[in-house]
């Protein structure tokens, strides 16, 4: 990283100077620390890997707000827009975390690690700052810190025949958004059925940084005779399974009925927001997100908010389009105004070099194993 200079005001992962050995040529600034996300190989070599192989990757800028107390759980349902009073320990769920007005803040994986221990696994977001400030007067007995867990996600069909031999017999049965705990190299982790890629694969959360890199070693090394490749998230393939990232929540300011009406329980119980989108319901949502297929070009990075436009006029926006090596043409997600938002409805993307015809597709592109789901 000579010719690319990084600043010691941004945290680096325990795992960093294995993804410098393993060549990589682009950082992501998350959550204050730095994530890999480019090796330098061509796209179709790591997309391959995930898909026929197996996958390492550092995600350790992937940030644990753990809840601890015996009001644990009840906080968390606090936060949540989905139901989570009856979570058991073992469980994960995949909800969203709304402010006041309803507005999506992060979509996390939440981890019942043990009673009265619960983690937020969250995205690029300060998820904690706003966890501490609701437990001021939440009434409460809930300690809300960053756990000092930096973990790493194991991603591919061979993901098991990997890590089984590191962890014996504790993956027999671990369904999707489940967790068990384990010892990998003699070091604590909490080991999840979950993962950014929809499809077979595993987090592994060693518990401590002082001893992490012993666990990513023992994984590495389980993984080399197999074909491992160390590489960063694969949005080509997130796509595909109709996964994102709370990037475009943010910056289009979505409300959680208008992100996914599936992840709101809004009569199970209260919830930071939930008048406001009791409102929103009452009204009538006026956007939805969908799923859009176009042809086969090529588009340059989308760094920041494409339109969507429907004879000319405009219909929503976007922050997540790329090729799909499936499908062979060009995929997105985004956010468009409810009478936009039916199946093959005719839109285009106002793309740099010119507009690129859509159409709107159910999600997921491409179907994930049965099953993966929470």
């Amino acid at each position: 990283m000579a010719n690319h200079p990084l600043f010691a005001n941004v945290r680096r992962s325990p795992y960093f100077d294995r993804t410098e050995a393993a060549g990589a040529v682009a950082y992501m600034a998350y959550n204050h620390m730095y994530m890999a996300m480019d090796y330098g190989r061509q796209p179709a070599a790591e997309y391959r890997a995930l898909t026929e192989g197996v996958t390492l990757w550092d995600v350790g800028a992937e940030r644990q707000v753990e809840l601890a107390g015996p009001d644990a759980l009840r906080f968390a349902d606090r936060l949540a827009t989905r139901d989570l009073s009856q979570l058991e320990p073992g469980a994960c769920r995949y909800t969203l975390i709304a402010d006041e007005n309803g507005i999506v803040i992060c979509d996390p994986v939440v981890l019942h690690v043990s009673d009265g221990r619960v983690w937020l696994s969250h995205g690029n977001v300060d998820l904690l700052l706003w966890a501490k400030g609701v437990a001021l007067g939440a009434g409460l007995d809930v300690t809300v810190r960053e756990a000092d867990v930096a973990p790493m996600q194991l991603q591919g069909p061979l993901a098991r025949t990997v890590l089984e031999p590191l962890v014996g017999s504790v993956l027999e049965g671990l369904g999707y958004y489940r967790l068990t705990h384990a010892e990998i190299a003699g070091v604590p982790c909490v080991v999840s059925r979950t993962g950014w890629s929809g499809g077979p694969g595993y987090e592994i959360f060693p518990l401590g940084s002082e001893r992490a890199l012993e666990v990513w070693d023992a994984v590495e090394g389980a993984g080399t005779p197999l074909g491992l490749l160390i590489v960063g998230p694969n949005v080509p393939r997130a796509l595909e399974r109709g996964i994102s990232d709370i990037a475009w929540f943010h910056n289009l300011g979505v409300n959680a009925l208008e992100a996914a009406e599936r992840l709101v329980d809004l009569d199970a119980g209260d919830f930071i927001g939930r008048d406001a989108l009791l409102a929103v319901r009452e009204a009538g949502i006026k956007r939805h997100t969908v799923g859009f297929v176009g042809p086969d070009v090529v588009l340059p990075r989308a760094d920041g908010t494409w339109q969507l436009t429907r004879d000319g006029a405009p219909a929503g926006a976007t922050r997540w389009v790329t090729r799909s090596p499936t499908l062979g043409r060009i995929i997105g997600i985004g956010v468009v105004d409810s009478q936009h938002a039916d199946e093959g409805t005719e839109l285009a993307l106002v793309a740099p070099g010119g507009d690129v015809p859509l159409e709107v597709a159910p999600l997921p592109f491409v179907p994930a194993p049965p099953g993966t789901s929470d």
